[in-house]
């Protein structure tokens, strides 16, 4: 028997709304609009425009807790790059849109149990440089003037924190950052906890920014060739004397070599797969491409993964009973694990499902020291709940459910008219 069309067009309306809610991601995200900086009118990004955060307040018993997180977003090591490639990528030549704040962000105590009614920040990354390049010069490509000031940001956001909007009475305070923010981490660390010298706890959190050199593999010198490049923009300002006084300075930028001097606490998360350092260190690889989103990988590739993985551990800082120190190394193949659904899910690590939420906060208010390592070595979809590249979170799942429940039900209905 043929549908009317009023039986059909109330399913169709909920499949519609259920399907934007999958493409949305997290149903609970919420949008924090841009601060544009005004305490330093030279603090510019990349294509002049000026710097900004987000800055959502915390409340109840966080009101005096900080956390502050830097975006990241890659890297451009010369100018003709940084002025047309990079900046349209980045979209750097437009306004700053809203924040999603969620995962780590989350005003939600269910998503982000330790960390949901503090005061929360994200700097914006438009300099391209992990936040180190500080240079007066304004160059020129093609018309196009180019700014290289992501200290003098990351400098000036600090200011407005710690003044405006009162960070210099924190109790506890979190850096955190992401990939290129993640490095960027580790570079400013220390002076994140001399802004606030009378606060309880200073810790940092660097996700997926422990990237390093591989010597095994050719192509892994693309990370030293970029840093490198970051040198003629005046990064060396901001990386640690300690480390650039006893090596080439650009390889200052790789964690591996600077870790040993940070002084606070820092957390180490990192993928042993991470989807970044693959494609850079196999970057003329395609097939290694394809196997880490189709998940059809040869022999040779899942040894030379595995190989990639074991020169990774080597580099990382020695596990100890230190509490200055987290770490904790996970195996499916992705790049970030707190700004999506992996920061609040089971994943299993070491045979057993555990939340990164749970062993961070764990090690951020010294309830546990935290440093494991996932000890196997699986290239790609490691299990149900450590999804693949494509992050299919279980947000995603359950909305597509819910589609396949409300068309059955459709279907069915369509017999009893």
């Amino acid at each position: 028997m043929k549908m009317p069309l009023y039986t059909i067009l109330p399913s169709l309306f909920i499949v519609c709304i259920l399907l934007t809610k999958c493409e949305a991601g997290d149903v609970d995200d919420y949008f924090v609009n841009a601060t544009l900086v005004k305490s330093d009118p030279g603090a510019l990004c990349l294509t002049g425009k000026p710097a900004a955060y987000y800055f959502d307040h915390g409340f109840g018993s966080g009101v005096r807790n900080w956390l502050v997180y830097l975006q990241g977003g890659a890297w451009c090591n010369n100018v003709e790059y940084c002025a047309t490639a990079y900046a349209q990528l980045k979209n750097l030549t437009l306004d700053p849109i809203p924040y999603s704040f969620k995962d780590i962000l989350s005003n939600k105590k269910e998503v982000n149990p330790d960390f949901f009614n503090w005061n929360r920040v994200v700097i914006r990354y438009c300099d391209g440089s992990s936040f180190t390049s500080d240079s007066e010069r304004v160059y020129e490509y093609n018309g196009t003037k180019l700014y290289f000031r992501g200290l003098r940001i990351y400098k000036a956001v600090m200011q407005e924190l710690l003044h405006k909007l009162e960070m210099r009475t924190a109790k506890n305070a979190l850096l955190v950052g992401g990939s290129a923010g993640g490095v960027a981490v580790s570079l400013h660390c220390d002076g994140f906890r001399d802004l606030l010298p009378h606060a309880t706890r200073v810790k940092c959190f660097s996700d997926a920014g422990y990237f390093f050199p591989s010597k095994k593999f050719a192509r892994g010198e693309i990370f030293t060739q970029t840093f490198q490049g970051l040198m003629a923009h005046g990064s060396i300002k901001a990386l640690p004397e300690e480390c650039t006084s006893r090596m080439s300075p650009h390889l200052c930028f790789f964690p591996q070599n600077v870790e040993q001097h940070i002084k606070t606490p820092i957390f180490f998360l990192m993928s042993a797969f991470d989807t970044v350092q693959v494609t850079w260190t196999f970057s003329a690889n395609n097939t290694i491409k394809k196997c880490l989103t189709l998940l059809n990988c040869s022999d040779d590739i899942i040894k030379a993964l595995q190989d990639l993985r074991l020169e990774f551990l080597s580099v990382l800082p020695k596990l100890s009973n230190a509490s200055s120190r987290g770490i904790l190394i996970t195996s499916p193949t992705t790049h970030e694990q707190l700004s999506n659904y992996r920061w609040n899910s089971d994943m299993v690590v070491d045979g057993s499902d555990q939340k990164i939420s749970k062993l961070f906060g764990d090690w951020y208010f010294d309830r546990k020291s935290i440093q494991i390592i996932d000890k196997y070595p699986c290239p790609y979809n490691c299990s149900v709940s450590q999804n693949t590249a494509n992050d299919t979170g279980p947000h995603t799942i359950l909305c597509k459910t819910l589609i396949v429940i409300v068309l059955l039900f459709n279907w069915m209905f369509s017999f009893l008219l």
